[in-house]
């Protein structure tokens, strides 16, 4: 697969299949798992608290896809970083 091919299959792969809304890369930063949440950062520091039951279990470090305040994908980590 050609890179241009690759980027186009990572941005389809990042829009929600129903309403075609991106989904949002976040950072867990802490875990309730008697509640199934997690509190989560963007990237641009942005703080949200998050529904993990796709996902579970969830751990602090993680990065998750999240759209319409749910965790929909975990998403691997970039080249270099170390896997949680």
């Amino acid at each position: 697969m050609n890179a241009g091919a690759r980027a186009d299959l990572e941005s389809v792969s990042r829009h929600c299949i129903t309403c075609s809304d991106d989904g949002e890369p976040m950072t867990v930063v802490g875990v309730d798992r008697e509640r199934g949440l997690a509190l989560c950062s963007s990237d641009a520091g942005r703080r949200a608290t998050v529904e993990t039951a796709l996902v579970e279990p969830v751990l602090p470090g993680q990065r998750l896809l999240v759209h319409a305040g749910t965790a929909i994908a975990r998403l691997e980590p970039a080249a270099g970083e170390v896997a949680r």
